[in-house]
C-alpha cells in the first residue's frame, strides 16, 4: 500500500515536470529557428565605424549620439570624419582611413565659460536657501548673484563633465582646457547658456561676458563686465569684433590675436588665453600671454615716462 502511494505521489510530480520540460524544449527550438530565419543582417561596416567612435554619446558631432553619427558615415550621408571632438585627430584619421575618405584637418576645440563674475566682481542680491543647483536657482529670479546674466556657481556643468575638466573657484565655473574634450555636455547643462565650444587656441582673445545691460547698470552689478563702449570694436582692423547690442563679441575664426582689443578695454571684460587648472591656492590660472591693464593707468604710466624722458 505504501509503495502504491509513493508511486502515485512521484507520478503526480514527475509527469507534469517532464511535460513542462518537453514544452520548454520545443519552444526553445522554435525560438532558435525563428531567430535564425528572421534575423536582420549585421551591417559590419556600421559596426566597425561605431567601434571606432568613443561611445560617449554626447551629441557634440551634431547627431543624436555615436550611433547617429556612425549611421550617417557608413551610409555616405556624411563624409566629414572630423566631427567627433572627443575622439580627436586620432579618431578622425582612423575613420577616414577605414571609410576611404580624405584625411581631415582636425581643429581641436574646447569648452569656454563666458563669465568672469567672481565673488570679487559681483555681490549677492539675496540669500538663496533652495536646492543647490544652477537650474533650480535660475528659476528664482535668475539666481542670487547681482549679475543675472552671469554664472550662478552651483556646478551643474561640473557634475555632468565625465572628464573632471570643470572646477568651481571664486564663485564661478572654470574649464581646465588641458582636460576638456569639447564633448558639449556642460553646454547643455548651463541654464544661462554661458558655455560655448570654441577653437582650442591657447592665445585666444574672448569677451568673457554675456551681459546685455546698459553700461551703467553693468558697472553697478559686475565690475568686470562688458559695458558696450565699442572701443574694441573700433580698434579691431580685421572685422573680428561685432556688437550684439551693448555686448562685444569676438569671432574666433577672424581673430588674429593681435591683442589691441585687450589694451583698450576699460573694464577687463576681454581675456587672453584659455583657463587651466587652479593653482595651489585654489585660484584659476590661464594660458594667456598677456594680462589686461587698465587703459587709464597705462596712460598715466606713459605720461610719466614721457615726462621723465624730458
Amino acid at each position: 500500500m505504501q509503495n502504491l502511494i509513493h508511486t502515485v505521489i512521484m507520478n503526480s510530480f514527475v509527469v507534469p515536470a517532464l511535460i513542462g520540460g518537453g514544452i520548454a524544449l520545443v519552444l526553445g527550438i522554435i525560438i532558435i529557428i525563428t531567430t535564425k530565419v528572421f534575423a536582420l543582417p549585421v551591417d559590419e561596416k556600421l559596426e566597425k565605424v561605431r567601434n571606432i567612435l568613443p561611445g560617449v554619446n554626447c551629441g557634440a558631432c551634431g547627431y543624436s549620439g555615436c550611433d547617429g553619427y556612425a549611421a550617417a558615415l557608413s551610409s555616405g550621408e556624411d563624409t566629414n570624419a572630423s566631427r567627433c571632438p572627443v575622439g580627436g585627430p586620432e579618431t578622425a584619421a582612423e575613420l577616414a582611413d577605414f571609410l576611404g575618405l580624405e584625411k581631415p584637418s582636425f581643429i581641436p576645440q574646447v569648452a569656454h565659460v563666458y563669465c568672469q563674475g567672481t565673488v570679487d566682481h559681483t555681490k549677492k542680491r539675496y540669500d538663496y536657501s533652495g536646492t543647490i543647483s544652477c537650474s533650480a536657482a535660475h528659476g528664482l529670479f535668475s539666481g542670487p548673484n547681482s549679475c543675472t546674466y552671469g554664472c550662478i556657481g552651483f556646478g551643474d556643468c561640473a557634475e555632468v563633465c565625465p572628464y573632471g575638466a570643470i572646477y568651481m573657484a571664486d564663485g564661478i565655473a572654470h574649464v581646465d582646457s588641458s582636460l576638456c574634450t569639447a564633448c558639449g555636455l556642460c553646454v547643455k547643462a548651463c541654464p544661462k547658456e554661458l558655455i560655448e565650444i570654441i577653437p582650442k587656441h591657447l592665445d585666444a582673445y574672448t569677451v568673457k561676458c554675456r551681459n546685455k545691460w546698459p553700461g551703467a547698470q553693468t558697472r553697478k552689478n559686475c565690475t568686470i563686465g562688458c559695458i558696450g563702449c565699442q572701443r574694441c570694436f573700433k580698434v579691431c582692423q580685421y572685422g573680428a569684433i561685432t556688437m550684439d547690442g551693448p555686448l562685444a563679441v569676438i569671432d574666433q575664426e577672424k581673430c588674429v590675436r593681435c591683442g589691441e582689443c585687450l589694451d583698450v578695454c576699460p573694464t577687463g571684460a576681454i581675456m587672453n588665453g584659455l583657463m587651466l587648472a587652479a593653482d595651489e591656492n585654489g585660484h584659476p590660472t590661464t594660458s594667456g600671454l598677456h594680462l589686461w591693464t587698465d587703459p587709464r593707468e597705462a596712460a598715466k604710466a606713459k605720461a610719466a615716462q614721457a615726462a621723465k624722458a624730458k
